[in-house]
């Protein structure tokens, strides 16, 4: 049989306002020859066949019409997956290219192209991402659900449309598609069907505007300021509105006016966003940001990008509408600048009367010419005496600063790449008994600096280079005091035996040792000296403070004391001990060794340097005997 003509067939008994005589006409179309006449069924042979034969024909034969039957009806009462699902046009006119932030309206229109009607006829949007409803026409029948439309019955032909206004924000370049879906069920069916349209559009550009500007040359550690603007480019009121700048991450954020967004709540403070309520119809808006750049020599060049967007006040998500750069070159002052004192650029203890070398080295390291190039030093410090000062560039002293210009060096005038040199003076650090320790500061702070007036073509009047800073602690004093004795102040006796020294009779004297500490505390004291030859240990000794200790073999005596606090004199700190020596004719008329040098070794606990003195040695002349001494040299008394 004909499949075209079956499916008419199959049509026609599912409209019930066919009448029989099409059946009829139908049914002989299909059984009549190709010549179009009727076959003869008057002289049709019959067979007879067998019994059996005849029931299994008579049984294939009704089940065969019992299929067709149920076939039929299945497609006239049931078959909802075989029913026409274009039996609704759907079409979503949307535009093309949309502003992001700006009003979008979208357009659906339908049609029943059935030869039946619809019923139960729903409309179901599913809006895109960032869209946000306002109005449409027909209004939907609930409010809460502005996404659902319920047409209930649509007659064969009849149409419509659904108009829907609202704003779509979405980040620029991106898509946007817009899903209608039509639900319907057919009259005397039981089934639902379901038609489906959308339309996709792309945003293009934004209503909101935001530039930037900023210098397109500075140099490192100079104030650069940027400034932002922004405004609305649409008819309407926006709300929820947010600015983020991306600072480079050499940039150092200074201040912003207005201030940044900081939140009540907690604790974080954004120094990088803005948040903004709401901008009216072509209003606009400015941000200034004051800050600086660190010198990083892989970033010559950075972007200060800025954006701005509609900020979702319940995800606090940010969807960037527009994006602005400036590119800024970063120049380096390139001057190298070194302070060396006393041969080195590292913190370090002075003493008293001690005289001060000071270096400053520069070297241009950069590219670019340095124009009228001023260099000085500041030592801060009440113990330095500036009359003391030798300094053969002669430069210009104003209270603790020397400044060298171009007067006195000819070369910074013009510092080219690569060009160096070095300024070299020496100062003195005045003497303990000049200087009121109780009130007088101490230490000594060292630090030089550089200007120029341009760098290459850059204005450089505010930029400046700091040398290393040397921080100068004067040592304490620390003073040994070694005394040969015979007698004490009082005129008491403290040695023995014959004064001046006899040939071949034992004298013994007594020797002091004593010390005295001003600023510091100072620890591992150590004061030893050795005896000469001739001289013995009379195993005779008095300390007041520490140990002492007489090493035979190396003819050593050896004061040792833990720590000595600050401010402690001769008379809290000291040791005696006696020595005796008896003269042989070749001493006679000569002055006795009885000591050699006495040498003193500490450490400063403030300052932690090494302190080391040394006495003179002691003869028998007894220097600092007011009664015994002068009376020194060895006398014989002949027989």
């Amino acid at each position: 049989m004909d499949k075209k003509r079956l499916k008419t067939l199959k049509q026609q008994a599912g409209n019930q306002g066919h009448n029989g005589l099409e059946m009829q006409q139908e049914l002989t179309k299909i059984y009549q020859n190709q010549d179009g006449s009727m076959p003869d069924i008057s002289h049709l042979e019959v067979q007879r066949r067998s019994r059996w034969k005849v029931i299994a024909f008579v049984l294939l034969g009704g089940g065969a019409l019992l299929a067709s039957v149920s076939w039929l009806g299945f497609l006239m009462l049931g078959g909802s997956d075989r029913f026409n699902t274009s039996s609704i046009k759907l079409e979503i006119d949307a535009p093309q290219n949309i502003a992001s932030g700006d009003e979008v309206q979208y357009r659906l229109t339908y049609k029943n192209v059935e030869p039946v009607p619809l019923d139960d006829v729903e409309i179901i949007f599913r809006y895109p991402d960032g869209f946000t409803f306002t109005e449409s026409s027909p209004a939907p029948q609930n409010s809460d659900a502005p996404h659902v439309w319920t047409l209930g019955r649509l007659e064969r032909n009849q149409s419509g449309e659904i108009v829907i206004k609202g704003t779509l924000i979405g980040e620029v370049g991106s898509l946007k598609t817009i899903n209608a879906t039509a639900s319907f069920r057919p009259e005397n069916f039981s089934s639902l069907f379901k038609e489906t349209a959308e339309a996709t559009s792309q945003i293009t550009t934004s209503i909101l505007e935001i530039t930037v500007e900023g210098p397109p040359k500075t140099l490192v550690e100079k104030e650069v300021r940027y400034l932002i603007t922004y405004r609305n480019a649409s008819r309407q009121k926006l709300e929820h509105l947010k600015v983020v700048a991306n600072y480079p991450p050499s940039f150092v954020f200074k201040g912003a006016n207005p201030e940044p967004y900081t939140r009540k709540d907690e604790a974080r403070h954004f120094n990088n966003q803005w948040v903004i309520d709401s901008l009216a119809p072509n209003q606009e808006g400015e941000i200034e940001i004051t800050g600086g750049y660190l010198a990083d020599p892989e970033q010559t060049t950075v972007d200060f990008t800025v954006q701005i967007g509609f900020l979702d006040p319940q995800t606090n998500e940010f969807s960037v509408q527009q994006e602005k750069t400036a590119a800024t070159s970063i120049t380096g002052q390139n001057l190298a600048l070194n302070l060396i004192a006393n041969g080195s650029n590292q913190d370090q203890p002075i003493s008293f009367d001690q005289t001060l070398a000071y270096s400053i080295v520069y070297k241009n390291l950069g590219t670019e010419d340095l124009d009228d190039v001023t260099i000085s030093a500041t030592l801060d410090g009440d113990v330095l005496d500036w009359s003391s000062l030798d300094d053969r560039h002669g430069g210009t002293v104003e209270g603790s600063t020397i400044t060298w210009t171009k007067e006195q060096l000819a070369e910074f005038d013009l510092l080219r790449p690569l060009d160096e040199g070095s300024i070299d003076f020496t100062i003195q650090v005045k003497a303990s008994d000049d200087i009121n320790l109780n009130e007088t500061n101490l230490q000594v702070t060292s630090r030089a600096e550089a200007t120029a007036s341009k760098i290459g073509d850059l204005d450089a009047a505010d930029a400046r280079v700091a040398s290393n800073e040397i921080k100068s602690t004067i040592n304490t004093d620390v003073d040994l005091k070694v005394e040969g004795r015979y007698f004490t102040d009082d005129n008491i006796p403290v040695g023995s035996g014959p004064l001046p020294p006899v040939v071949g009779q034992t004298t013994t004297f007594r020797v002091y040792w004593s010390i005295q500490n001003s600023l510091h505390e100072v620890g591992d004291v150590t004061v030893s000296a050795t005896l000469p030859q001739g001289v013995s240990w009379a195993n005779k000794f008095l300390v007041k403070t520490g140990s002492l200790r007489y090493d035979a073999g190396g003819r050593t005596v050896t004061w040792t004391i833990p720590s000595i606090n600050p401010n402690e004199g001769f008379e809290d700190i000291s040791a005696w001990f006696d020595v005796s020596v008896t003269p042989t004719k070749d001493q006679a008329r000569r002055l006795l060794i009885l000591t050699g040098q006495a040498s003193l070794t500490a450490t400063d606990e403030v300052t932690g340097a090494a302190i080391s003195k040394v006495s003179g040695a002691v003869t028998s002349n007894l220097d600092d005997d007011p009664i015994g001494g002068g009376k020194g040299l060895v006398v014989e008394i002949a027989e």
